[in-house]
Parts: C-alpha cells; sequence; structure tokens
C-alpha cells in the first residue's frame, strides 16, 4: 500500500464493488471519500423530488458501507465543488483527486475545469471508467467516426474485444483525516418538509442503495430474465429489470449486469433453450440503448437542446402552455395517456411502453416542443436520466437517423388494446372509468349513453372529452410537416443566393422551460495520468469549418430536398451535413495526434456574438455525414432506438 492520501470524488457512482476509482485509491494509501452538493452546477437540470429521495437513501447506504470499511463519507453542501474540493485537499493533505466518468455535456464541461484547476496546484487527478462497458471515444466505424444509428454502434460493440474486469470491494479502508465543514445527511438538502409525506410512499416500492441493487438483480436474472422476452411489453406490470435507477445512481455495475446476462445466455444456449437465448438478446439491446445514450450524448453534445438532425430546427411546434398542463396532468382525454401520466405523477415511473405512448401523444399529437416533455420526465422520473431521456425523446421526435418516422402517429385507441387489452391498468390509474366495460375503455367517447350513465362517465365533467380527434391530429402534423420542408428549402434557397444560412430552433424563444447551453471555455489542454482518463470531445477552430458556412454548389446540387410524406427513408436522412457532424476526434486522427498523457478540449467553432453553445465539427471527416447516415440506415430496422428499457 502506498503513503498517498487521496481524495475519492463519488458522483454517480454510489457504490463499494467495482468501483475503480475507490479500489485505486485504497491501494495507493489512506482514502478521504466525498460527496459534494452543489445545486448551482444542477441548473435548469436540478433533480426533481423523487430523484432527490433515491439519492438521499443511497447516500446513507453507502455512508453505512464505507464506515463498515474504516472511512465514513464526508457530505458536503457547497455553492462551489471546486472550492470543496480545494478545502478537502487543503484540509488532509492531499495529493491526489480520483473520480469516476460523468459523460453529459453539462458534466463534461465541470470536470474538465476542475482538473485543469487542479492539475496547475499541482495535484495528481485521474479519471476512471465505472458506467459504461465501452468508452464513447473507443467505438468508431471503419472510417473513424462515430456512429449515428444503434445497430450500427451495438454491432460493433458486441464485437469489440474487451476485457471486463469487475474489482471487489476493498477489504478495508484507511482513512484519511482532517477538518473540513461537512453536514448530515439531512442538512444536504435533499428532501424538504412538505415532501417527506409523498416520498414516505416510495420506500414501500424500492429500495435504495448498492446492496439492495444486487438483490434486485439477482431476482431478476433468476426469476424473470427467461421470460424478459415475452412480458417486457406488458404495462402495469413489473415485466422490465428495474434496475434503472440503480444503474443512473451508479449502485449497480454494468459490467456486472453484461457479464452474469452473457454467462445465463451461454447456459441457455447449450441447453437449446431458444426463450432465454432471446430474452437475454433482447435485454442485452436494453444495456445497449442505454450506453447508446452516453455515447450519442458524448459525440454530439449539442442534443440535449436541438436535434441531431437538422430539418426538425424548422419544425413549427406549438408552444401552448394549456395543452402541456394537461398533458402533465393526464385530461388529455385519451385513457391510455392520461393513467401514464397520473402514474408519472404518483409514482415517479412509468413502463417504457407508456413512456414512449405518452412521448409520442405530446410531440405528434400535440405538436409540443420535445424539450419540454424531456424536461418534465427530468423533473418527475424515479430514474431520470439526462442521456437516456435525450435519446428517448430525440427518437420519438423523428430527431434521430433510425428512430420513429416523424410522420409516424399511432393512435392511443389502438395501443391500449395492444398493450392493455382487459383495460386494467386504465381502470387503476383513472377511477372515474373503472366501471366502463372493456369494450369502451379505451375509446369512451364512443360509448353509447346509456352505458356511459351506468358507468358513472361523464365526458366533459368527471373526465375530459378528448382534446382533439386523432384523424384531424393526423392532418395538422402532416401541415407542419409540409411547413418544415417548406422553411427548410427557403432557408437552402437563400443560402445558394449568397445569404448565409442560420439555423434557429423555433422552440427556441419559448422561456417557460429554458434548457441551459453547454459553454466549453477555450482552455489550454491540462495534462493527466493515465490512460483511463476522461476524454472530451474536439474539433478543429477553423474558419473552413465554421458551423454556418455555406454549402459547396456540387452538394446543392447533389443532395435535393426530399418529400418526407412520400418518400420517407430519403427524406427522413436528407439533412445537412454541418449539423450531423460528430465532435469527436476521429479514431485515425487521434492515433496520429493524441497523446495518452493528454487529452485535447474543444475549442470554440461558432460564430455567434455569445459564443453560447459549441458547434462545431471534426476537421478531418472527409465523408459527408449523409453517407455515413444512408450506409448504417441501410442495415438498421425500424424502431432499433428507445423502444426497450430496463
Amino acid at each position: 500500500m502506498g503513503s498517498n492520501k487521496t481524495i475519492v470524488w463519488f458522483r454517480r457512482d454510489l457504490r463499494i464493488e467495482d468501483n475503480p476509482a475507490l479500489a485505486a485509491a485504497a491501494r495507493d494509501g489512506s482514502v478521504f471519500p466525498v460527496y459534494i452538493w452543489c445545486p448551482q452546477d444542477e441548473g435548469q437540470f436540478y433533480a426533481g423530488r423523487v430523484s432527490r429521495w433515491w439519492l438521499k437513501q443511497s447516500l446513507a447506504h453507502l455512508d453505512h458501507s464505507l464506515r463498515s470499511l474504516g472511512a465514513e463519507l464526508v457530505l458536503i453542501r457547497t455553492q462551489s465543488t471546486f472550492a470543496a474540493l480545494l478545502e478537502c485537499i487543503e484540509a488532509i493533505g492531499a495529493t491526489k483527486v480520483v473520480f469516476n466518468h460523468l459523460y453529459d455535456p453539462i458534466s463534461l464541461v465541470c470536470d474538465h475545469n476542475i482538473k485543469g484547476k487542479l492539475v496547475e496546484l499541482g495535484i495528481s487527478v485521474q479519471s476512471y471508467n465505472a458506467d459504461l462497458l465501452n468508452e464513447p471515444w473507443e467505438v468508431y466505424n471503419a472510417r473513424g467516426q462515430a456512429f449515428t444509428t444503434f445497430e450500427a454502434y451495438w454491432d460493433k460493440s458486441l464485437n469489440m474485444q474487451r476485457e471486463l474486469v469487475t474489482l471487489l470491494p476493498p477489504w478495508k479502508l484507511v482513512p484519511a483525516t482532517g477538518n473540513v465543514a461537512k453536514c448530515s445527511i439531512e442538512e444536504l438538502g435533499l428532501e424538504n418538509e412538505t415532501e417527506k409525506s409523498s416520498n414516505a410512499l416510495l420506500a414501500r416500492a424500492w429500495s435504495p442503495g448498492w446492496s439492495n441493487a444486487d438483490k434486485a438483480l439477482s431476482e431478476f436474472s433468476e426469476l424473470h430474465l427467461l421470460q424478459y422476452s415475452k412480458n417486457r411489453t406488458k404495462v402495469g406490470q413489473n415485466s422490465t429489470s428495474l434496475l434503472s435507477p440503480y444503474l443512473h445512481f451508479g449502485e449497480l455495475s454494468v459490467r456486472k449486469v453484461f457479464q452474469l446476462a452473457r454467462m445465463k445466455q451461454i447456459l441457455w444456449a447449450k441447453e437449446g433453450n431458444s426463450v432465454g437465448v432471446e430474452s437475454v438478446t433482447l435485454f442485452l439491446r436494453a444495456i445497449g440503448l442505454r450506453e447508446y445514450s452516453r455515447y450519442l450524448c458524448f459525440n454530439f453534445p449539442f442534443t440535449h437542446e436541438r436535434p441531431l438532425l437538422s430539418n426538425l430546427n424548422f419544425f413549427p411546434w406549438q408552444a401552448d402552455q394549456n395543452n402541456f398542463k394537461a398533458w402533465r396532468q393526464g385530461r388529455t382525454g385519451y385513457p391510455l395517456v392520461d393513467a401514464g401520466m397520473r402514474e408519472l405523477w404518483a409514482t415517479g415511473w412509468i413502463h417504457n411502453r407508456i413512456r414512449v405512448i405518452v412521448s409520442s401523444f405530446a410531440v405528434k399529437v400535440l405538436l409540443l416542443p420535445w424539450k419540454w416533455g424531456m424536461k418534465y420526465f427530468w423533473d418527475t422520473l424515479l430514474d431520470a436520466d439526462l442521456e437516456s431521456d435525450i435519446l428517448g425523446w430525440q427518437y420519438i421526435s423523428g430527431s434521430l437517423p433510425d428512430g420513429h418516422e416523424l410522420e409516424r402517429l399511432d393512435s392511443p385507441e389502438v395501443q391500449g388494446s395492444k398493450f392493455d387489452p382487459e383495460g386494467e391498468y386504465v381502470r387503476h390509474w383513472l377511477p372515474e372509468l373503472a366501471r366502463l366495460p372493456t369494450e369502451w375503455i379505451h375509446h369512451p367517447w364512443d360509448a353509447p349513453d346509456n352505458v356511459l350513465k351506468v358507468s358513472g362517465v361523464e365526458l366533459g365533467f368527471n373526465y375530459p372529452k378528448p382534446f382533439i380527434e386523432i384523424d384531424l391530429a393526423r392532418e395538422h402534423l402532416t401541415k407542419a410537416i409540409f411547413k418544415m420542408w417548406e422553411m427548410e428549402a427557403a432557408a437552402k434557397a437563400a443560402n445558394s443566393n449568397g445569404t448565409d444560412e442560420v439555423v434557429v430552433d423555433n422552440s427556441d424563444g419559448i422561456e417557460s422551460l429554458p434548457i441551459p447551453k453547454v459553454i466549453l471555455k477555450n482552455n489550454a489542454p491540462c495534462p493527466t495520468y493515465s490512460s483511463n482518463d476522461q476524454k472530451v470531445p474536439t474539433c478543429q477552430n477553423s474558419k473552413s469549418n465554421q458551423f454556418n458556412r455555406k454549402r459547396s454548389k456540387h452538394m446543392q446540387e447533389e443532395r435535393p430536398l426530399q418529400d418526407n410524406l412520400h418518400n420517407p427513408n430519403e427524406a427522413r436522412t436528407s439533412r445537412t451535413n454541418e449539423d450531423c457532424s460528430s465532435t469527436a476526434e476521429s479514431s485515425m486522427s487521434k492515433k496520429q495526434t493524441t497523446s495518452r498523457n493528454s487529452f485535447s478540449v474543444p475549442q470554440s467553432c461558432s460564430s455567434s456574438k455569445d459564443n453560447s453553445f459549441l458547434e462545431c465539427e471534426s476537421s478531418d471527416m472527409k465523408q459527408s455525414w449523409q453517407e455515413q447516415i444512408d450506409m448504417e440506415q441501410g442495415s438498421s430496422k425500424d424502431g432499433a432506438t428507445g423502444d426497450e428499457c430496463l
């Protein structure tokens, strides 16, 4: 054991098993575990009530585990994460800080800035992968470019040579001592008095904590994994693994989950159990989607505030607060949608199939901005996860090359008959419809007056009439799509006439739910001390690569505007080269220019006056992103992204 005094900075890695940062610190000397709660850093993505409840329980559980090993978890509430870390360093005389990676753009900025400042002060900083099977900068196509479809990404990931090593918990920790202004779990402020009565109900259904995560994994693998392929679409039941909250807070190692599932698959394959093999394949796809969400956020760090495919920037969203309120409260008049939204508000949880249905309704029927829905899910879900949230909402809104077609509008009535055929789910969450016969449960507006009267249903009084008829909603969606293409065509025409094209999201002016911008400053690259360290997106700052630059003449002639309604497969990939650009370096370029002892920071590629957001692309991408998407989509399946969940 070494003689270093190391600060272990916990974030979303609240476990002692398979925790690379904790294991490295324990081997190297004495440790000082710390969790820093800084609401100012959260910004618009301040955790919702149920997420903060889970975090509070998980921290208490982790503290108990660390104390049993010899070191307590120091809790700090602060207005500056860097200042808190600096105080800890000075208090114990630390020479080293270790932490595990996060991949959302806001954390990338925060981590990079803190790391740079600490290195300037002579503090060794090392970071590790505790959250993914593969780092986002490790998975590229043959040309060294980031994948833009899930199937291509996951196929490459599964076939990569990897050595998944699950680390055992340290058998003992030597604590580093020092006086720090710490606080109790209550003083951390994760739960106020008004929230405690509502949160008390959560403990009946959930047990946060890393050891409870292990129990949940064991129960799922032994009792439910075999029938996962048959049961995973059943709403109103615990038909999925229910592991996503544990994975989000890092209470459960994704490597451990993957290894356990693969072992089951190998055994079932040997036994000729095709159902079990298929179940594991589908479950691993759900793991893959979680991986892909981090991959997209890292390689395309603008996806939390604008779509991956540029045509959606021109979509005429209807920023109607009344419609948004009705959707949130479960008062749309469509029983399956309303049941899902009421369950979400009451429990902080809904089945992934219901997530798809309610989000599709918001975007396709009510034409609400997808960022509104994304933010609401972040505020209310127990397993709220920014990267997964982004992936799901971009998938539903047609913003991904392999997502739902923009013109696809599924009827809630048909979906209800398919996924809740007996109406049990609707009756549970909509008691006002509980006595309605199954025949009418998903479309009460068609029920005869005498049936409604006997059932105690008064449409427009104790249950709302549908906000809008589905056929009319389809007409509105079609008009909106035509309007989108017209606006994009006009922008292209203006660009071809010598006017620089400026892409503006139609929801940018909506102030009710602002989304924070990601600011990546032009700091000098700071050295790291391990090849495992966190990397950040990189772009070259050249005038020829400006985000707002005009397209070349041959590209304009080669890529005419497609009619999405008549040729959707072509139209969905008819996007600008610039807006699909990845900010990640190509792997070929990294091999030539990136040292193991350094990592690159993004340089500003935006010509905007306030430099509020990084909008750039890698200068070494010689193949257009349109061609790349076309190649990948040729091998992808419909609904490849976003339809499965843990």
